[in-house]
């Protein structure tokens, strides 16, 4: 019994290898044109590539027995792959050398289907533009569940745009289960930044990575924004606290108890406060420097409450923060009075995020009902001011769905943002191209290798940062000075350090 079994077993195998790498079969001879488009994931139709992004895996959507996509442009070979499966992957290399030589034109991808009757039909081409100018080559982002209660798993991550290689830049389970975020860079490089820790048994504090040390603030500071010179850094000084609703659609309810703006010294190692942003009469966050280091741009709300409100305050959805600034001069260290850019009370909505284009004509923020926690709400939306002429300008690119954490590339033609458009509970990453009158174009969602990627990554994204150089620093190193007894102790000045977390219950 056992001989013939093995005999049975052997062609079972082969048969299963073969069905999975037998050559797919070509477009036959004779192929019925359509006019209507495929459907596809993502959709490509209209979307503008940058001119060194990975190929996108593609998810054909119409019913069929096998599949043939061919990209070509007016310059370059065509790139033509043949699929059992509705996947449809080009493969690197050629892709590459395809968007090389049509840059600053177009490309169009033709999808054939074969149907069950081994009839081939051929859809309308997908039109995709390709821009002149190229996206920062690196990303990093956090990966974290969308909805949960504990701090259980979240990361760090840098990923290679050029392809589809990423890293674990720094994960929670490296500190015992904690939480990291509010990683911020100083002018696009890998080899200066901030980033955000807390956990239970190694505390809470702030790592900081500069020329070529990796060391730790004892002090949890959050959103941060360095100044171009690279020696000074803004960071919210905050007591964050969330909520859980008991019923409805968005079940958590994170707002800023105090909210504070902070400057730290990389030189001279310490903390002091502005006193204009001092005042506990306002929530002050989201810090944001002009590129020329001369004005910072941040959201400020009027607090609702006092440190003896019970948790949590009954005024928290009437929370509106408006987008101000305030002068800075890099030679004195003198500071100017506040000033208002766009007033969320006037608006009855709130303005977060304020993130400046690198030559300093536009302000791209996100725009919500109330509060600062854009990724939860759904009417959340990017806007965007043209400081040249300090109009509003229209954004074509907002969904039905939450739009929220953005980012410049260095050369400012692109952005990259979270959306939750494709389910409504993931927040994904979207590349946009911004053209030199002010508009952005489709956006095209992070591409993947697998087609069926985003089916089963049950993560969703946040705080994008495209970056121009890697970040170096191993994982081991950061986690190390997490443990490690090498601190700084830059103490908080008095009027902007917030009160003890005991002071508020989580809940």
């Amino acid at each position: 019994m056992k001989r013939r079994l093995v005999p049975i077993l052997v062609v079972a195998a082969m048969a299963l290898w073969a069905a999975a790498h037998w050559p797919a079969p070509r477009p036959a001879r004779v192929v019925t044109d359509v006019a209507a488009l495929p459907r596809t994931f993502p959709e490509l139709d209209g979307v503008t590539l940058p001119p060194n992004i990975a190929p996108p895996g593609v998810r054909v959507k119409e019913p069929g027995t096998a599949f043939s996509a061919i990209a070509r442009g007016d310059r370059g070979p065509a790139v033509e792959v043949s699929s059992r499966r509705a996947g449809i992957v080009f493969p690197e290399r050629p892709w590459h050398r395809l968007l090389a030589a049509n840059t600053g034109g177009a490309i169009t991808i033709t999808v054939t289907v074969r149907d069950g009757t081994g009839t081939w039909t051929r859809f309308a081409a997908l039109h995709l533009d390709v821009a002149a100018e190229p996206i920062d080559r690196y990303l990093v982002y956090r990966n974290l569940t969308p909805l949960y209660n504990e701090e259980a798993d979240l990361g760090v991550y840098q990923r290679d745009l050029t392809g589809f290689r990423s890293r674990c830049v720094l994960h929670g389970r490296q500190f015992s289960i904690g939480c990291v975020n509010c990683h911020t860079f100083c002018q696009g490089s890998g080899g200066r930044f901030t980033l955000a820790v807390r956990s239970k048994q190694w505390g809470s504090g702030t790592l900081l990575v500069a020329d070529g040390q990796v060391k730790r603030l004892k002090q949890a500071v959050g959103y941060a924004a360095w100044h171009p010179n690279g020696q000074l850094v803004m960071f919210t000084a905050t007591l964050p606290r969330q909520f859980f609703h008991t019923a409805g659609e968005q079940t958590r309810e994170p707002l800023d108890i105090r909210a504070q703006l902070v400057c730290y010294d990389v030189r001279q190692q310490r903390f002091t406060a502005v006193p204009a942003l001092s005042s506990r009469q306002f929530l002050n966050s989201y810090p944001c420097w002009s590129p020329d280091g001369r004005w910072l741009y941040f959201s400020r709300a009027r607090r609702l409450w006092d440190d003896a409100t019970p948790f949590p305050p009954p005024r928290w959805p009437q929370v509106r923060y408006s987008l101000m600034r305030i002068a800075y001069d890099p030679d004195s260290g003198a500071w100017g009075q506040p000033e208002m850019v766009r007033s969320g009370e006037a608006a009855d909505r709130s303005f977060i995020y304020p993130r400046l284009s690198p030559d300093g004509r536009w302000l791209l923020y996100t725009s919500l009902a109330y509060g600062n926690f854009a990724v939860i709400h759904a009417d959340s939306l990017l806007a965007l001011i043209d400081l040249q002429t300090d109009r509003d300008v229209p954004v074509d690119i907002n969904s039905d769905q939450s739009q929220s954490w953005h980012s410049w590339s260095r050369n400012g033609r692109w952005i990259v943002f979270c959306s939750k458009r494709a389910d409504g509970l993931f927040a994904k990453l979207y590349l946009s191209y911004f053209d030199e009158s002010g508009h952005f174009h489709a956006p095209l969602l992070l591409p993947q290798r697998d087609p069926g990627f985003y089916d089963t990554f049950w993560y969703s994204y946040n705080v994008p940062e495209l970056i121009d150089t890697p970040i170096r620093v191993d994982a081991g190193r950061l986690g190390r000075a997490i443990r490690g007894p090498n601190q700084i102790d830059a103490p908080l000045p008095p009027e902007v350090a917030p009160p003890s977390a005991a002071a508020w219950p989580a809940r």
